[in-house]
């Protein structure tokens, strides 16, 4: 259209280049969010006045050496060296620096203006100062930006905030599926969870969504911005941290697992027993957990000091902390002895399993249960159940 639509052609002006507008157009493609089509709408007008800024430096010193000096050939050497090389030098290094799809199209704008204005405009050559052909790149990045920005914000309207909330919900219930996963093949001292494939598939849906977390966090930044809700953007980025640290912890949990089952596979001394780790990952509530405590006698073994007591006359609370140790003891003597690693997790899971069940399940349902509403608002609607069950389970 801009180039045979003849309002925009006359719009336009009478000189040649007017196709740029549709390669500034697709530069610009509407297929993005509102906040990074906010984005580019900056950094292509901070290119325009890059491009600008360098196309009137050298048409001014081209002007200052023909009409003052007379040496139009030294002009064309400062404009080769400073503004050609050094110019496209900086956007060169700016697009390599950052390294980003929306920078390089910057870049490119501005490189292109640059190269339009310095190579093709006879102002710069024979010594005049003419600001037609630098207008006309202005009204091509205009016209470039509004339709892109009309098709973006009103045909095809995306929103990176609610993009953002989407992969979090996704990425927490990836989260959940392989808390779940590895809690039950530590527990049950099997590899089969985790080389399942529903484990495989939770691991690959967390690598596509952790990606895009990252993406749709910058993206929302804009939005935020431009709508004046620069602290929601706060605790969206908070949020994005924690989750990034939860990641790091579930590759651990799993480092643990592969440690269990690795060291369970060690050769066994003649003699020795291998006790079979079955444990199935059931819902536990914090009411069986500490049933089972003290079923085991989970209790705390306090240390008295010898000094200034009295062996003669202990103490009530002396004689308590004794029984206690006095039972501990009997209790271990009846206990058969470790001799293996698999002796070593089953003694650990008799105490800790259940507990270790409660907590995993309760952490599950805390992960698939994301304090988002349903789209497109996602309302926060914190499930307060959750402090209290999280309590008692650690």
């Amino acid at each position: 259209m801009g180039t045979l639509f003849p309002p925009f052609a006359n719009f336009l002006g009478h000189q040649d280049g007017k196709h740029m507008v549709a390669t500034i157009t697709v530069y610009f493609h509407p297929a993005r969010s509102a906040g990074s089509m906010e984005e580019a709408a900056l950094l292509g007008l901070g290119a325009f006045l890059y491009a600008t800024f360098i196309s009137f430096s050298s048409m001014a010193t081209s002007v200052f050496f023909e009409n003052q000096l007379g040496m139009i050939e030294l002009a064309y050497a400062i404009v080769l060296v400073v503004f050609c090389g050094g110019g496209l030098g900086l956007v060169g290094w700016v697009k390599q620096r950052y390294s980003a799809p929306l920078v390089s199209v910057a870049c490119s704008l501005a490189s292109l203006a640059i190269i339009t204005v310095i190579t093709k405009e006879n102002a710069v050559h024979v010594g005049i100062f003419d600001d037609d052909k630098i207008v006309q790149v202005m009204k091509m990045v205009i016209m470039g930006i509004i339709a892109t920005s009309a098709v973006s914000l009103l045909v095809w309207p995306i929103s990176a905030r609610t993009e953002l909330r989407e992969s979090m919900i996704n990425v927490t219930d990836s989260f959940g599926d392989m808390l779940s996963m590895i809690t039950s093949g530590f527990l049950s001292g099997s590899e089969a969870e985790m080389k399942s494939p529903a484990f495989e598939k939770a691991q690959k849906k967390y690598k596509a969504v952790f990606t895009q977390l990252t993406k749709n966090l910058q993206e929302a930044k804009m939005e935020h911005y431009v709508l004046g809700t620069e602290k929601e953007f706060a605790l969206e980025k908070s949020l994005v941290s924690c989750m990034q640290r939860l990641a790091q912890s579930i590759g651990g949990l799993r480092s643990a697992a592969n440690t269990q089952f690795a060291l369970i596979k060690e050769h066994v001394p003649d003699g020795a027993s291998t006790p079979a780790l079955g444990y199935p990952f059931p819902k536990i509530t914090g009411a069986e957990t500490r049933a089972h405590n003290e079923h085991f006698g989970l209790t705390s073994i306090e240390e008295v000091s010898d000094e200034g007591s009295d062996i003669s006359q202990p103490s009530p609370e002396l004689e308590g902390v004794n029984r206690q140790s006095s039972m501990a003891s009997m209790q271990s003597a009846r206990m058969p002895t470790v001799r293996t690693p698999a002796d070593i997790f089953s003694r650990f899971i008799d105490y800790l399993g259940p507990s270790m069940k409660s907590l995993a399940y309760t952490l599950t349902q805390i992960l698939e249960e994301l304090p988002f509403g349903n789209g497109p608002q996602y309302q926060i609607t914190f499930n307060s159940q959750f402090n209290s069950s999280l309590t008692e389970a650690l």
